[in-house]
C-alpha cells in the first residue's frame, strides 16, 4: 500500500474513504483511449467538491454622507453648467427631491 494512503487512512480511520481515493489514484493513473476533443470527462478528487473560503465579498461600498453631498448636493449642482441642467431636467419630471 502506498505509505501516503496508509498515513491518511491511519489519521482518519476510514478504510473506505482510503479504497475509494486509491481507486481514483488507480484509475486517474490508468492509460487513457484517444478521445475526441473536448469529450474527455476529468473524475475530481474528493477534496474538489469542497468550498474554498478566501475573502469576504461585497464590502466594497462604504457610504460617506459628506461625500455624497460634495457630488450631488445642491450647492455643486448650481456651480456647474450640467449641474443645473440635472435640476431643470429633474423640476420637469416633477421630482420632489431635486438633489441630496
Amino acid at each position: 500500500m502506498n505509505p501516503i494512503l496508509s498515513s491518511f487512512s491511519r489519521l482518519h480511520g476510514f478504510a473506505g474513504l482510503s479504497r475509494s481515493f486509491s481507486s481514483w489514484l488507480v484509475s486517474g493513473s490508468a492509460a487513457r483511449l484517444p478521445q475526441a476533443e473536448g469529450c474527455e470527462v476529468c473524475p475530481l478528487p474528493p477534496w474538489q467538491h469542497l468550498q474554498v473560503r478566501t475573502r469576504k465579498r461585497g464590502t466594497e461600498y462604504q457610504p460617506k454622507n459628506i461625500k455624497r453631498k460634495r457630488t450631488h448636493g445642491w450647492i455643486k449642482r448650481l456651480s456647474t453648467q450640467g449641474g443645473i441642467e440635472v435640476i431643470l431636467r429633474r423640476m420637469l419630471k416633477g421630482r420632489k427631491s431635486l438633489c441630496h
